[in-house]
């Protein structure tokens, strides 16, 4: 066994494996927002690689191999020299992020004779790889039956994607519909602001950036309303693509990818966040963005399509402005109605901070989670 970082686990606290095949990767801070009130539990973080963000991981970090031979061997057979190390720790529960990481675990657990759960984070549950027939199924479609027979539960980020599941075959009765929470403690007040529209995220094929930039180009064509002002945070793979595409929109800034620090700053002088989502060519979806909850706390109004779980919490006209998905026309008529809704902004971002507190208090919901991780063993 080999830790990383951190002092071993309590003896006094039960233990939970948390596994993911790479920790952390500079995208998904959302893991560590699971654990954020956990009191009851020691934590121990389970990979084949660590990296990247894994400073930031509060708990003792073990390995699954040392070396790239030893990592195939855990990934296609389940094998781990760590294994006799984390039998010591008696594990209450193993927890899993994604459905890969949910089938790459299921060997680990049974070997622990331990309750496996599985976080599904919206791709993993939508995406067209997971379902296309190979000559050589990928190791989540050979441990699939397997997996939904052994787990104990499938937490689901939306509804949307119990949903998927669902339609897929999974367990209705071990699907169980689980949002990210974020820290409400310090909710901004709700303002009308005349800054920059603002996007957040990586500049990917689902996240619908090509569907913002046609909406700002039919704006500046109509020449009836001010073009608004529009910054781009992130960076990712069409990042080329987009800034060849904004090109001819002097209105439209690229600013990279930006450490959390330089997104508050940025956030606090925002007028609105934007968040085109759509379904991806491959299928790939959303679960429920943090983006649209971290701008609701800013007291940030929030324009989005109507994707994946976003409606869960933005109701057109109630707690923001909603908008077909991949509808460039419709984008462009909302963003043009912020100067005329801008007297009811206030409002609607208060009525979707209240939900925010309700369903997406990270100290709650880690909470909840917590208690599901530490149950009896069947």
């Amino acid at each position: 066994m080999t830790s990383k970082k951190g002092a071993p686990a309590q003896p006094n606290k039960p233990t939970i494996l948390v596994f993911r095949d790479k920790l952390l990767l500079p995208s998904e801070g959302f893991i560590k927002s699971h654990y954020t009130d956990f009191d009851a539990a020691e934590l121990v973080y389970v990979a084949n690689r660590f990296g990247w963000r894994a400073d930031e991981l509060a708990g003792q970090c073990i390995a699954t191999g040392q070396n790239e031979w030893q990592r195939f061997w855990f990934k296609h057979c389940g094998h781990t020299r760590a294994l006799a190390g984390l039998r010591a720790l008696a594990p209450r529960s193993v927890h899993a992020h994604f459905g890969r990481g949910g089938a790459l675990a299921l060997p680990l657990a049974k070997a622990l004779h331990s309750p496996l759960y599985v976080t599904f984070h919206g791709g993993d549950a939508t995406k067209n790889t997971h379902s296309r027939k190979r000559v050589l199924p990928t190791i989540y479609q050979r441990r699939l039956a397997a997996l939904q027979e052994y787990a104990s539960g499938f937490f689901c980020v939306s509804q949307f994607v119990a949903d998927r599941l669902a339609a897929q075959g999974f367990p209705k009765a071990k699907l169980i519909t689980h949002y990210i929470g974020i820290d409400v403690a310090a909710l901004e007040p709700p303002q009308r602001r005349d800054g920059r529209l603002l996007f957040i995220g990586r500049l990917v094929d689902k996240k619908g950036v090509d569907v913002l930039l046609a909406a700002i180009r039919r704006l500046q064509a109509g020449g009836k309303v001010a073009v608004p002002q529009l910054d781009i945070a992130g960076s990712g793979p069409l990042e080329a693509a987009l800034r060849a595409q904004a090109a001819d929109l002097p209105s439209v800034r690229f600013l990279g990818w930006q450490t959390p620090q330089q997104l508050a700053l940025i956030m606090a002088n925002a007028q609105a966040i934007i968040v085109p989502s759509r379904i991806a060519a491959d299928g790939d979806c959303e679960g429920l963005p943090t983006v649209v909850l971290e701008a609701l706390r800013a007291g940030l109004p929030v324009v989005a399509s109507d994707h994946a779980g976003i409606p869960e919490i933005i109701k057109d006209g109630e707690t923001g402005l909603l908008v077909p998905e991949n509808d460039a026309d419709a984008l462009a008529h909302a963003l043009a109605a912020l100067a005329d809704a801008g007297d009811r902004l206030p409002g609607m971002v208060a009525a979707a901070q209240k939900r925010l507190q309700c369903d997406f208090n990270a100290a709650t919901q880690s909470q909840i989670l917590q208690r599901y991780l530490l149950q009896d063993r069947a």
